[in-house]
């Protein structure tokens, strides 16, 4: 991971970005609402199929996910935007 650091200048930490993948159970479901000009983004935990006694709603999960996209105002040359939502909401 030491290297992703390097290559990304210190901006990104790979290791702290995988530990929320690796070490929660389930997977993020990220709703995304456009409202005008104006981007929500939201993650909260996803699991299929459990029986309603092992459910538990831990508010505490956070994965860091990456995030790429465009706009309307993209001239093909440079058109990639990125974002790290690494809280419940932002953008």
């Amino acid at each position: 991971y030491d290297c992703f650091l390097q290559i990304t200048n210190g901006t990104l930490d790979v290791k702290k970005l995988m530990k929320t993948w690796i070490l929660h159970k389930g997977f993020p479901l990220v709703t995304v609402v456009r409202k005008g000009k104006i981007i929500s983004v939201q993650q909260e935990k996803f699991l299929y199929h459990v029986e309603p006694e092992n459910w538990t709603s831990d508010a505490s999960y956070l994965w860091h996910i990456p995030l790429t996209y465009i706009t309307s105002s993209c001239n093909f040359t440079h058109c990639t935007n990125a974002y790290l939502l690494d809280q419940k909401s932002g953008m």
